[in-house]
């Protein structure tokens, strides 16, 4: 995880930028999540799971409709894996329960687009995405005997780092000249693997999902 003392020190640049000229955006960012995962031999009956995001954004504006940026986002990800109950003959008894998978990660998406339009306008961006683990939780009704949930922490376990792409398109519009209200919707896959020799050793569990998410910057002139 990023130490306290530098994450001061990027938001601290952040939001010294406007000051050194023009086409600075600033502001707040919040959505949602719809992620799932791709294993490679393992979790072989997974469903999507819905999580949250939130941070703050920064976008540079460039002549020609271009910009870059980057987000500080805190982002709910994991998934839900059904386990169905068979006989000794490999059929289905009817019975099943869900096993709930949760990782929440620090990201700083950094991202390069362009944008159509002015007043109102669509726009696009592609992107990497660095993301720190912050905790990662594991749920499930494992236990046989008395059906109580068993819920371990994992968060030691699990690979710290975790980098991914990024596509999103989006709208938006300004409001009283320099305040722009958007909507993103995104889609998000990690070139790594969350999985290591303490954690679901001899196979890769990657994470991937969409996101929408509504925001407001600030305009520095």
């Amino acid at each position: 995880m990023i130490k306290m003392s530098k994450l001061f020190t990027i938001l601290v640049l952040l939001f010294a930028l406007p000051v050194l000229g023009q086409n600075h955006h600033v502001g707040l960012k919040g959505g949602v999540n719809w992620t799932n995962v791709r294993a490679k031999n393992s979790f072989e009956n997974t469903k999507y799971k819905i999580g949250y995001t939130a941070g703050l954004s920064y976008q540079y504006q460039l002549k020609n409709n271009y910009h870059f940026g980057l987000d500080f986002i805190y982002a709910q990800k994991g998934f839900d894996d059904i386990i169905v109950f068979t006989d000794d003959f490999g059929n289905s008894t009817g019975t099943k329960y869900t096993s709930e998978f949760d990782y929440n990660y620090f990201s700083i998406p950094l991202k390069a687009g362009f944008s159509v339009g002015n007043k109102l306008s669509s726009f696009m961006n592609i992107g990497i995405v660095p993301s720190w683990l912050t905790s990662a939780v594991y749920r499930s009704p494992a236990n046989k005997s008395s059906w109580e949930g068993v819920v371990l922490d994992v968060t030691d376990e699990v690979t710290k780092f975790d980098l991914g792409g990024l596509v999103e398109i989006g709208g938006s519009y300004t409001l009283f000249d320099q305040y722009i209200m958007y909507t993103t919707f995104g889609y998000q896959h990690s070139f790594t693997s969350f999985t290591n020799e303490n954690y679901f050793n001899n196979t890769e569990v990657r994470h991937y999902g969409f996101g929408f998410s509504i925001g407001l910057k600030y305009v520095f002139d």
